[in-house]
């Protein structure tokens, strides 16, 4: 990068972009390794040219400003060069999940208006079925990662090594507008087409700092710096691998990139490499504890952090066993997408069931995050414990919208907070404790009630074999429960509403829900009807038993 010439006695004016994350390490760990599997190793310096190369290849090539570059690809040291050099030369970086739906993928190509792909040869088939999504697609590059090109019907540019090749090891990136868009990726579209969030240079660069002091301002235990070895097990297509690739990057960190991955070769590279600090989700972290490789590793060393999803008691007792340190994060794709993390406070650090209720947590929000809880009508809620409301977020890094998609927009920001979707509670020491998503929750007379918190006491009694809980119209109340429940064959006959009605009530005695949240109906059925992925189909519910 080439310096730029101001007149005496103007002052250069700063911008947040992400080309200045990697000034530190430059001085501080130029010669540290960044590895891919045992395929690769080269350090921080080779890093940079390889920055430089590949942005100038792709000049080469036509791409420009204002351009969007999607990439299929594996957790890999390649992917770290398309965090850096794609928007650094001002181009959006478009990471696709690659475990949607063909579909799924080839709209988000097209929606994104991406007119270059760079794909995994193992990827090509996935995108041979979308051609007809395509049609703005000018360029395809190629990863080849055996020796052999990979054979395809596609209109292959090139392969990615021979660009990197035909580059240059030093390239004239501009001084890009901090505000100009980085990234884009889309949500999974579980309920209709995927929604794309969109970061510009400053939102990251400020929620990669901003992760820096979540991570190593308040728990130096299980915290992360420069002295860490790092690896990304959550798929870096997934929120920027949850942001910590910059973070990494930034500091200087050791990093090691798994590849196409399962838990034989995540404990086989935490092993032979001495990984120290990772992150992935709950289901993940149980393959790994129930490998039977891992009985005779010894992960003392290992700090882990948890999301996607709750990190459950029993599964954190298991990890803790192990000798990891394990901790949880609360994020979401809007958010960039680290919203809170469980770190311990002095009170809690030394008693095992506070400990292990605090790591449990959805966390404590990071800084520069502003969270509240409000209830249906907006007024803001205690943080006393129990008193649930929706989640609401404020903070520099949170997307202004969804990519090309101003309708589906219109209620995520509302008066200035950004509306999450999350039912939840503050405890009196800070922590937030996740309880449910709105689309579950039946708005009765300004009230929440949780839907599967109700089918959870339902099948409690041991005569229930299933049941459902959906809303129903009400004129007085807006919506109320009603319960649809299967009885198992040997009690149908002694079974009765007024015996479901009466099991229920005992739950108010015990504090385990409100009086308000009792359901007015409960039907007896011979079975509750399911979508294909087993899901409780409220349409046809509604079809069978009316309104």
């Amino acid at each position: 990068m080439t310096e730029r010439l101001y007149p005496m006695g103007v002052n250069y004016e700063y911008p947040l972009n992400i080309g200045k994350l990697l000034a530190t390490p430059m001085h501080y760990a130029p010669r540290q390794q960044i590895l891919y599997r045992d395929q690769v190793v080269y350090d921080y310096s080779g890093f940079i040219s390889r920055i430089n190369r590949l942005a100038s290849g792709l000049d080469q090539i036509g791409i420009k400003a204002g351009d969007t570059i999607a990439v299929l690809e594996y957790n890999s040291h390649r992917f770290l060069e398309f965090l850096f050099a794609i928007p650094m030369m001002g181009a959006a970086l478009h990471t696709i999940n690659w475990r949607q739906t063909p579909e799924h993928v080839g709209y988000t190509i097209e929606h994104s208006k991406a007119d270059t792909v760079i794909v995994n040869s193992n990827f090509l088939p996935q995108l041979e079925s979308i051609t007809g999504h395509l049609g703005a697609v000018k360029r395809i590059i190629v990863i080849n990662e055996e020796d052999s090109p990979a054979e395809s019907g596609l209109d292959i540019t090139t392969d990615y090594e021979s660009l990197i090749a035909s580059g240059f090891a030093s390239f004239d990136f501009p001084d890009i507008d901090e505000k100009s868009i980085a990234s884009i990726f889309y949500t999974a579209g579980t309920t209709g087409k995927p929604k794309g969030v969109f970061f510009s240079h400053r939102q990251i660069v400020l929620h990669t700092l901003s992760v820096g002091l979540a991570a190593a301002g308040f728990n130096p235990q299980a915290g992360f710096s420069s002295f860490d070895t790092y690896m990304p097990i959550t798929p870096m297509y997934h929120e920027h691998g949850w942001g910590m690739p910059y973070l990494a990057t930034l500091l200087g960190a050791r990093q090691v990139f798994p590849g196409r991955h399962n838990s034989d070769s995540v404990l086989k590279l935490i092993a032979s490499q001495k990984i120290t600090f990772t992150h992935c989700v709950p289901t993940m972290l149980h393959m790994l504890l129930s490998d039977p490789a891992s009985d005779d590793m010894d992960l003392s060393s290992l700090k882990l952090i948890v999301g996607g999803a709750k990190l459950h008691d029993n599964l954190a007792r298991k990890a803790t066993a192990k000798g990891i340190k394990i901790y949880s994060g609360y994020g979401m794709s809007e958010a960039c997408p680290l919203i809170s993390v469980s770190n311990l406070k002095p009170g809690n650090s030394d008693d095992s069931e506070q400990r292990l209720q605090a790591i449990t947590s959805a966390g404590i929000p990071v800084p520069l995050m502003e969270l509240k809880i409000v209830d249906p009508q907006g007024t803001f809620m205690p943080h006393d414990g129990h008193s649930a409301g929706e989640i609401i977020l404020r903070a520099p890094w949170l997307t202004k919208g969804y990519y090309n998609d101003p309708n589906r927009a219109k209620n995520l920001w509302r008066d200035g907070w950004l509306y999450t979707g999350d039912i939840g509670y503050v405890d009196e020491e800070g922590y937030i404790h996740i309880t449910d998503r709105i689309k579950n929750v039946i708005k009765s007379g300004g009230e929440w009630i949780s839907s599967p918190h109700l089918e959870k006491l339902v099948r409690k009694h041991g005569a229930v074999a299933d049941a459902a809980v959906i809303a129903m119209p009400d004129e007085k109340w807006g919506e109320r429960p009603v319960v649809l429940v299967v009885i198992k064959d040997e009690f149908k006959e002694q079974t009765t509403i007024e015996d479901l009605q009466n099991f229920m009530h005992h739950f108010v005695d015990e504090g385990e829900i409100t009086k308000y949240s009792l359901p007015d109906k409960f039907l007896i059925v011979d079975e509750i009807p399911r979508t294909g992925v087993r899901k409780i189909n409220i349409r046809k519910i509604r079809q069978i038993y009316g309104q």
